[in-house]
């Protein structure tokens, strides 16, 4: 629906960030770069956020990628581990952080915006320390690295008792992430982490990530002195098996 996506854009307000994501938008490269091309021409005052796992480009890419504005346009793409075993396992796909590696250098080269996106969960909670430290040493071009909590959808749905990390509990792994990549000047930033499961001195990293379609508030969230600036949760957020440290302000 490529044509119908450039009148969308055609007809945005000014200034607008448009979000492309999926699916996996790099599954229809051609297409994908030909509308970009076409929207930065008819409305270079639009910027883009586009969200892939980065596993689909090539050398020749590059080419592509060169005609676009990359200056108005920020590649989100999911990172879980250092490690490329424990990447690898959580996505289900052998050799997927190697490619992930030569992606990110590829966007990189032709001066990409990267935002780095890890969702926590119980597979890598222990494991984010040593992601922010190869981040800040080894991706140059990340612009901004999203840390992210657990929605309860997909892949996630299915695996939420094994998966889902309840920082309200314990947030050190996050904190410590979080204390190296500003300590080494990464931008970081915290997704859908209502405001008392992070500890105070962490709330300024949150961001409320939540479309307003799909976000809720408890009832425990009624009288909460934070609850025009908190994130929230997910409408799907199963209560019972979620936070077990929710508490209003």
């Amino acid at each position: 629906m490529f044509d119908q996506f450039l009148d969308a854009v055609r007809l945005a307000p000014v200034d607008a960030t448009i979000g492309l994501s999926g699916g996996e938008p790099l599954l229809h490269k051609k297409r994908l770069f030909e509308f970009l091309v076409k929207a930065q021409n008819h409305r270079p005052d639009l910027r883009f956020h586009i969200l892939t796992n980065g596993q689909h480009l090539l050398a020749e890419d590059e080419a592509h990628l060169r005609y676009l504005d990359m200056t108005s346009i920020l590649w989100g793409i999911p990172i879980y581990a250092a490690e490329g075993e424990i990447h690898d396992r959580i996505v289900g796909k052998v050799g997927a952080f190697s490619i992930l590696q030569e992606n990110l250098a590829r966007l990189g080269r032709t001066g990409a915006a990267i935002e780095l996106r890890t969702v926590v969960m119980q597979s890598n909670i222990d494991h984010l320390e040593r992601l922010g430290e190869y981040i800040t040493l080894n991706q140059p071009f990340a612009q901004v690295w999203a840390i992210m909590q657990l929605e309860n959808i997909g892949y996630a749905r299915m695996n939420w008792t094994k998966e889902f990390s309840d920082t309200s509990l314990s947030f050190e792994g996050v904190s410590q992430a979080i204390n190296i990549s500003l300590g080494k000047g990464l931008a970081t930033a915290l997704y859908n982490f209502p405001l008392c499961s992070v500890p105070e001195a962490y709330r300024r990293y949150c961001v409320a990530s939540i479309s307003d379609w799909k976000q809720k508030f408890l009832a425990t969230c009624e009288n909460c002195s934070l609850k025009s600036k908190c994130t929230g949760f997910f409408e799907w957020y199963p209560e019972e098996r979620g936070f077990k440290k929710i508490i209003a302000q």
